[in-house]
């Protein structure tokens, strides 16, 4: 048998679980079962192909997390397309940059982002738009009615829909969140993806019998190749909800026997802190997967007072390699802060960031850059061949983040190498500043950046969103004076009080946007 390919992540559990739920979206109470979904996706990708769509194109997507998203992207792998998944809430310049860079054939939108299609110039969308649950008004095809007249009889011959597709094809283009100029398009091809899914089943463990909730946009990697589509791979249960809301996600837990769930830090802390937690029955919660930030020693212990028996489960990954490390739950609590070690097939080495030579790995507690050599990684930047030959270097992808190892070989996450702040000559890592500012109770977000000073070079500047709005900075000043976590020079010098942070397109803070906000003051 050759390598498996993007489609067959969900044929063959089809082919397994055939009755069984596959997606439920409960806000539409819309169900699907695993050979419905898998059916649902083939017929858009012969409707896909009798508009005109050859393999190779390009196809766009700006959508909320929904059931025809996942239908959509399998069609997309079964039609030989590449799926092009892209923020529902990128503004209409950055989308038309996306159009155009990415080469789309063509754009499939929502209700949600339909006013956003239209402020695009319509010499800058492609020549084909697809609408999901819209009006008329301004696409050309409605998405429900893609192959519906002619699937089934093209799917029966095979002669119209077969489409030979080879691992080696690309399957998915992401694109970065492009703070510091355009995003570049990291595009992954078929074997990527499938690495991906089956690479994460070792630690978060999917069971026929799980119903999962990833509280992640799905055209992230994280949510969508470490959680998503390896549950689907074992015939767990996706839940969708479209927009993350505390109140909502616990009464789902309850009411749909949520018993797996994907998020970043942040989302877990508020759960915790929403007063209707302690009126739901969530004890069947058994598998907690989170990325993207340590996980505060508070929240964890609060998770476990509400669920006594999950286990959590931490990766590592970007938008290019999709994950390279994992820490299991046997470790979770004694290396709490670790990202632990490779997956398998994977390779993860802290070199000198200066000359990221992959044969010169730094000792125990040393920091430096980490490389990642993983069968996930990307095939390349889109049209950017300088970026690649950049990024990736004799196998080895350059992350541009700081890590150290321990003694033991677990593995940790220091900081973006670019966001390290320089302050009176000495190194400061925003992360670790922030570890000990969301340690404070009446911390609901923050974020820790250097602001330019002509004295210090860069003074330490904590943005807040406070949970509490008594909380002062003269609180905060003594919270890290009172904490040994880190030293008192690297403190912040500064609070700037926030009723929220600027996020990017992933969902990621942007901290070009706080400096910006403080300039000049």
């Amino acid at each position: 048998m050759s390598h498996p390919t993007g489609s067959d992540v969900l044929s063959q559990a089809a082919a397994k679980y055939p009755d069984q739920t596959a997606i439920r979206d409960p806000d539409r109470d819309v169900t699907r079962s695993f050979d419905e979904i898998d059916e649902g996706a083939r017929r858009v990708a012969v409707g896909l192909r009798e508009i005109g769509f050859e393999p190779g194109d390009h196809l766009t997507a700006i959508l909320t997390d929904s059931v025809e998203f996942l239908e959509l992207m399998f069609a997309c792998a079964h039609a030989g397309l590449v799926f092009n998944p892209i923020s529902s809430r990128m503004a209409p310049e950055r989308l038309a940059y996306v159009l155009d860079h990415a080469e789309s054939a063509g754009l499939v939108f929502d209700t949600h982002c339909q006013g956003t299609v239209a402020e695009v110039a319509a010499e800058d969308r492609p020549s084909t738009l697809i609408g999901v649950r819209t009006d008329d008004s301004l696409a050309d095809h409605a998405y429900s009615s893609l192959g519906q007249e002619s699937a089934p009889e093209a799917l029966e011959s095979g002669r119209e829909y077969h489409v030979e597709i080879d691992e080696s094809d690309p399957a998915l283009l992401l694109y970065t969140s492009g703070t510091t100029g355009q995003p570049k398009g990291v595009l992954h091809t078929h074997r990527n993806v499938v690495e991906a899914t089956y690479a994460s089943l070792p630690y978060n463990r999917f069971r026929p019998t799980d119903v999962n909730l990833a509280l992640g946009p799905m055209y992230h990697v994280g949510p969508l190749l470490c959680n998503i589509l390896p549950g689907l791979s074992m015939g767990a249960t996706t839940v969708v909800q479209q927009e993350f809301d505390s109140e909502t996600t616990l009464e789902w837990i309850e009411s749909e026997g949520i018993t797996a769930m994907w998020g970043v830090p942040t989302h877990y802390r508020a759960l915790v802190d929403d007063e209707s937690i302690s009126d739901r029955d969530i004890s069947h919660l058994r598998m907690l997967q989170y990325s993207g930030a340590a996980m505060p020693e508070s929240v964890a212990r609060r998770c476990r007072e509400h669920v006594p028996g999950c286990e959590f489960v931490n990766a590592y990954g970007t938008t290019e390699i999709v994950f390279g490390t994992v820490l299991f739950p046997e470790f979770h609590d004694d290396k709490l802060g670790s990202i632990g070690r490779a997956v398998p097939k994977a390779e993860v080495r802290v070199v000198d960031p200066e000359t990221a030579d992959p044969a010169e790995t730094l000792p125990a507690n040393e920091v430096g850059e980490l490389l990642v050599k993983t069968p996930s990684c990307m095939r390349e930047y889109w049209r950017n061949p300088e970026a690649t030959a950049d990024a990736i270097v004799d196998g080895w992808y350059r992350t541009g983040d700081l890590g150290r190892r321990d003694e033991d070989g677990f593995l940790y996450f220091v900081d973006r190498k670019d966001d390290m702040i320089v302050s009176g000559g000495e190194n400061i890592y925003p992360a670790e500043v922030e570890d000990v500012l969301h340690d404070h109770p009446d911390v609901t977000a923050g974020a820790v950046v250097g602001v330019p000073d002509e004295e210090w070079g860069a003074v330490v500047t904590a943005f807040v969103v406070p949970g509490d709005d008594s909380l002062t900075a003269g609180e905060l000043e003594s919270h890290f004076q009172n904490s040994d976590a880190i030293e008192s020079y690297k403190r912040p010098r500064r609070y700037e009080f926030r009723d929220d942070l600027p996020m990017t397109q992933s969902d990621k803070i942007d901290r070009q946007a706080l400096l910006e906000s403080v300039a000049g003051e």
